[in-house]
């Protein structure tokens, strides 16, 4: 008996655990900071290490990103003045914060429409991880070949993501996907399908990624924010 009680409060305490960062759950954040140092996604091991140290612990950020104007990374925190503290750390460092977002809570429900400009939107800023998560609810509504589009997009997106993270090998694989996925739509108005596809056989004819925006045929999108 004892021993099937020290098993179950192992197996709870592992339940607690967060999956790769090494610590027990806390609050989840993205957080962006200003890439005032024009570091490129190589870079991506150098920029986490300082900014670990800066924080005081390898546990309290994880999945580190690089784009052209921010480095992106997600941030633990058990309280609000542990998030405070945090973000004195970074700011005293030398490091100005863009943004914050909550990860934990559900994300607002929005009509088809704004999930892809807002997907757009982010996709057009480099903000690839966050363009992902808008378009998936366009593409839960989305049917037929629209859906295929939006799933398309939403790959190229994820492909982008490993990009940024320094893994351009996965990059190109997941590209490869998107461009097998697009395949299957002759056609989709909203945006200029086929740019895209000339961009994504450009990037796997050379194998070296280049980072291009989405041209939407619906140009008021520009201002959704």
């Amino acid at each position: 008996m004892d021993r099937r009680r020290a098993t179950e409060n192992q197996n709870s305490k592992r339940a607690r655990i967060r999956i790769g960062c090494g610590r027990t759950a806390s609050a989840r954040y993205l957080l962006r900071i200003a890439n005032k140092d024009s570091y490129t996604p190589r870079d991506v091991q150098q920029v986490s290490a300082s900014i670990r140290k800066i924080l005081g612990s390898r546990e309290s950020a994880s999945h580190f990103r690089v784009s052209t104007h921010a480095v992106e990374f997600n941030i633990f925190a058990d309280n609000e003045k542990e998030l405070e503290e945090q973000k004195r750390l970074l700011t005293e460092g030398s490091f100005e914060i863009v943004s914050l977002r909550a990860l934990d809570t559900a994300p607002k429900l929005v009509s088809k429409e704004e999930a892809l400009a807002e997907g757009i939107e982010f996709f057009n800023a480099e903000r690839f991880w966050e363009c992902h998560e808008a378009l998936e609810q366009a593409w839960h509504i989305a049917k037929g070949v629209e859906r295929d589009a939006i799933q398309s997009i939403i790959l190229t997106a994820a492909a982008f993501v490993h990009y940024q993270k320094g893994e351009e090998e996965i990059c190109l694989s997941i590209m490869k996907r998107a461009r097998a996925k697009m395949a299957l739509v002759k056609a989709y108005e909203v945006i200029d399908f086929e740019g895209l596809e000339r961009n994504i056989d450009g990037i796997l004819d050379s194998e070296k990624v280049q980072l291009f925006k989405l041209l939407t045929s619906r140009p008021e999108w520009h201002d959704f924010y």
